[in-house]
């Protein structure tokens, strides 16, 4: 951004923060309250209560019970809190009115709880700490989130251990935990307020399509590791949970607004307004706009060419699809047009009823829209305003918790920008929730029980789901138990259960848990724990019936295209009784791209005919003759190509092996687990958590099962030379009336140039594609079938490692590291799976926060890995020893070091602060994914505005 453009922004800036606060009466009033340990609420006698903005200094301390009184002329005070080993704690904007007492507590956080703060997500609502909770557990505290300007909420997790962060654009990532990114991610549970945060469906975890802001979130909290036992199905690579802050605990209006590079501007709001101390409601509301990294994808652009060469071919071919001819032109006109230009907004309500002490009633609805490109198994997707919306309502009273949910879709304007067909979707998600606890023995033994459904409905109108469409809803339930037993005061036992059904799959599931958690010291735990969870596979993986457009490079130009199937209820078969292959498709038949052919001999060859009469026209004399020759199988062998490790060249179809896709099955996660979590001198915390993973039935991201079907150039060439002349002599003779000697003459001249030619043009030809008789398969063409499968089992171990330092009042210290074992997996029969996200991953981070005087400042430097990546036709793969190198590899994700800048000020006299956070500081290229764009540096200035 250019000088002028800064100072014009930061022109608007000055403008939206003019001052406030000062006195505005003459007249005495005060502020008295008490203030308290914001963990027990116990009493903090000598605290030294000061003015340090908005009027004159002023001071006292706190009496031996926490109380205090501070009289002060009217006005709006900022008031600044210390004592002892609590955390410094500023107090904005508080109303002292003429000749009356304003009450406020002052509540103080601990140097040890700032090490250890709770947590609630590793027990599933019960409150643990850090320190004590029987899985590895994080949390981003609103603090770090309110000082670091972020263009979506994913950001706040870039420093947290375990996690890798696949960033596909200015707003979109794909967040998992301890590896297995993908393309299209849901492998890790997210959730917003106790709600599933994915979207319906698709269950992709899109941060960026949820409707609240920074201003809503409280904490993020992050579990490593699996948690079925507790939350259900998909937790078997961890959970993170944004909470959000109840209009009854913190009321006032706050906004702000930022500018930034790449023509960001972002704006948000959150306003709670208290009713009576038993009700309040919220609103919150954000803005984003920026412009993407730009990304050239070949597929894409030669798609473009091809569709604006021949725009009647493209329409009849999306007409074969099933488009309208309306709806097939404007798919064929916006191949590879891509607009890059983000925007996304978003709206929550909530109102919270905290009937008694003892229970609460919640109930919210968020909106959001989202407008930008989304990498997708089949290449980018243009979205325009896809919407999210969901309703829940959440009843606590005691240990009960009951809550329903429902989630929405509804893509509005989307489509592939390979393909143009569009992508229609209006599935949603509705959940039901109960859970409830009870203790005996005087606390020590505890037991938290609950029930668990998941309604899940994929509406596509044919769009996603093909001819699935309408038998493709998903129903879960699930029962669990869980145990904690204080076998003695230093030492608890966690065991728990759950039994899952889902409507898809033959089975029910039993997820067990065991942990043991050691408390030698208040401020030192170790943790050992045995889990076993599990993922189901999604609406995709079952009944994804997708066209992607034609196939990739020299394939695309043949005819051949791609389509992402999924398994269905009954799985794939491929092969026929005897080990033959059900059938194949060719683009070069003449009765349609869809008919299925056998697989022959004879009919390779009428294919290669028809490929060859494309390409170079045969006299039609000639054509006829050889139209009519018989190849046999002992004569010309059949050769298969893998699309996958086509640089291994094609093979006899006798050694292919080829199996039948069976229905897919959940993958299984074991895990054992070791930790440490200790805390020294309330200053420093250090976290190690070792961990062993087994994965039983992993399922793979889409993968092309059908190989392409060739035949041999020498035998093709010895049978021709043979076949040929014979068939010519006869042919001449009838019907051009030859003597035997002239036609054996012309024959055999003919012979001389055209069957080495044409055999050896042909076999370089793939003629056909292998297929099944799957009925949904009919509605396709000569289609590269790409699929899911559980491809068997994989085992790694891994490690995180922590570490946190107060260095006095003002800095603090930080650093992770995070290792893993391997990056890829060998799969026999198939190309190698990919943990598509680095071995070795670390940060080091210097922050720097002064309460009195309002500023805060921060530095992170961020280490990536090298690790190969591999989703659909998205292969960096070319660092894998022994890998395949061919026009679908790319060179493998390369390391990065990245440097972020995080600067904060509170402007002297008014309820303002400015705010600078810089991504990339020094705009290095990298990227994350492939098929991802090379992103750099982003710089973001913000004010933020506290009306009241």
């Amino acid at each position: 951004m250019n000088g002028m453009r800064w100072s014009s922004c930061l022109a608007v800036l000055l403008v939206f923060v003019g001052p406030v606060g000062g006195r505005v009466a003459a007249q005495q009033g005060a502020v008295a309250g008490r203030v308290v340990n914001a963990t027990t609420l116990a009493p903090v006698p000598q605290a030294r209560i000061r003015v340090v903005g908005g009027g004159p200094p002023a001071e006292v301390r706190s009496e031996s019970d926490g109380s205090f009184e501070l009289r002060l002329e009217a006005g709006l005070y900022d008031i600044l809190v210390e004592a002892g080993d609590f955390a410094p704690a500023r107090f904005d904007r508080v109303a002292v009115s003429p000749g009356q007492t304003t009450t406020r507590n002052l509540p103080l956080e601990s140097q040890g709880y700032r090490l250890a703060g709770f947590i609630v997500t590793a027990s599933r609502g019960t409150v643990e700490t850090e320190i004590t909770a029987p899985s590895s557990s994080h949390s981003v505290r609103r603090q770090e989130i309110v000082e670091r300007p972020a263009s979506s909420p994913v950001e706040h997790l870039r420093a947290s251990p375990g996690v890798d962060i696949g960033t596909l654009g200015i707003q979109s990532s794909n967040v998992v935990v301890r590896g297995f990114n993908n393309i299209f991610s849901g492998a890790l549970h997210m959730m917003a307020d106790y709600r599933l945060a994915g979207l319906p469906a698709l269950r992709v975890n899109y941060l960026h399509f949820l409707p609240s802001n920074d201003e809503d979130i409280e904490r993020i909290e992050v579990v490593l590791g699996p948690g079925s036992a507790l939350y259900g199905p998909n937790t078997a690579n961890g959970v993170v949970h944004l909470i959000q802050r109840s209009p009854l605990d913190e009321s006032g209006t706050t906004a702000s607004l930022g500018f930034g590079e790449r023509s960001a501007f972002q704006g948000m709001f959150r306003s709670a307004h208290r009713v009576n101390d038993r009700f309040a409601v919220k609103l919150s509301g954000h803005f984003f706009r920026g412009r993407e990294w730009s990304h050239v994808d070949s597929t894409e652009v030669r798609a473009a060419l091809e569709a604006d060469a021949d725009l009647a071919g493209c329409v009849a071919d999306r007409e074969l699809r099933g488009l309208s001819v309306q709806e097939a032109e404007a798919a064929c006109r916006r191949i590879g047009r891509r607009d890059n230009d983000a925007r996304r907004y978003g709206v929550e309500a909530r109102g919270d009823w905290r009937f008694s002490d003892r229970g609460a009633l919640v109930g919210t609805y968020g909106l959001s829209g989202v407008t930008g490109i989304e990498l997708t198994g089949l290449g980018a997707a243009q979205i325009r305003n896809w919407i999210t919306q969901f309703v829940q309502g959440r009843f606590t009273y005691d240990r009960w918790s009951v809550q329903g949910y429902v989630n929405f879709n509804d893509s509005k304007e989307a489509f592939l920008l390979r393909d143009g067909t569009p992508l229609f979707d209006r599935s949603s998600l509705g959940v039901i929730q109960i859970q409830n606890g009870f203790s005996l023995a005087g606390g020590r033994q505890d037991f938290t029980y609950g029930f668990d459904h998941f309604s899940t409905r994929p509406v596509s109108r044919g769009t996603i789901y093909g001819d699935y469409e309408g038998d493709n809803d998903i129903r879960e339930w699930g029962l669990y138990l869980q145990s904690k037993t204080a076998i003695s005061s230093r030492i608890d036992l966690i065991a728990a259960g759950r039994v899952d059904s889902h409507s898809i799959l033959p089975d029910r599931i039993f997820s067990p848990r065991l942990a043991l958690v050691i408390q030698p010291t208040e401020d030192h735990a170790f943790r050992l724990a045995y889990n076993q969870a599990f993922s189901t596979p999604t609406a995709l993986n079952h009944f994804l019936d997708l066209g992607a457009g034609f196939a990739g490079g020299e394939l695309g130009s043949l005819g051949y295209s791609t389509r992402a199937f999924g398994t269905g209820r009954d799985g794939v078969v491929w092969q026929n009784a005897d080990g033959t292959l059900r059938g194949m498709r060719s683009p070069f038949n003449p009765a349609g791209r869809g008919q299925l052919l056998p697989v022959d001999q004879p009919t390779l060859w009428q294919m290669g005919l028809e490929a060859t009469q494309r390409a170079s026209p045969l006299p039609s004399d000639i054509l006829a003759v050889l139209q009519g020759l018989r190849p046999e199988g002992s004569e010309v062998d059949i050769l298969y190509l893998d699309v996958n490790r086509s640089s291994e060249g094609p093979r006899p179809l006798s050694t292919l092996d080829l199996p039948d896709l069976p229905p897919l099955r959940e993958t299984d996660t074991e895990s054992f687990e070791a930790g440490w979590t200790g805390v020294f001198d309330n200053a420093l915390r250090v976290s190690l958590d070792v961990y062993y993973r087994k994965l039983n039935d992993f399922v793979s991201p889409l993968v092309v099962e059908t190989p392409l079907l060739y035949l041999d150039g020498d035998g093709l060439e010895r049978w021709l030379g043979s076949a040929y002349v014979p068939a010519r002599v006869r042919d001449l003779m009838d019907r051009l009336g030859l003597g035997v000697e002239a036609a054996t003459a012309q024959a055999t001249a003919e012979a001389a140039t055209l069957v080495p030619g044409l055999s050896a043009g042909m076999a370089q030809l793939p003629l056909g594609v292998t297929s099944s008789d799957v009925p949904q398969m009919a509605n396709g063409g000569a289609d590269l079938i790409a699929t899911y499968r559980n491809v068997g089992d994989l085992d790694l171990w891994g490690a995180d490692a922590t570490l946190q330092w107060l260095l006095g009042d003002r800095w603090t210290l930080g650093a992770t590291y995070s290792h893993v074992s391997k990056k890829w997996f060998p799969i026999e029969g198939s190309s190698p799976l990919a943990l598509n996200a680095p071995a070795d991953k670390a940060t080091l981070g210097l922050a720097y926060r002064d309460a009195a005087r309002g500023m805060n400042g921060a530095v992170r430097l961020r280490y990536t890995g090298p690790y190969p990546f591999l989703s659909t036709d998205f292969a960096g793969t070319r660092c894998i020893p022994d890998a395949p190198v061919n026009e679908f590899q790319e060179d493998c994700i390369d390391a990065y070091a990245l440097l972020d800048l995080t600067l904060g000020y509170r402007i002297p006299g008014t309820a303002a602060s400015l705010q600078l956070g810089v991504t990339n500081l020094l705009d290095t290229r990298y990227r994350s994914f492939v098929g991802a764009p090379e992103t750099g540096r982003l710089a973001m200035l913000r004010v933020r505005y506290q009306f009241f």
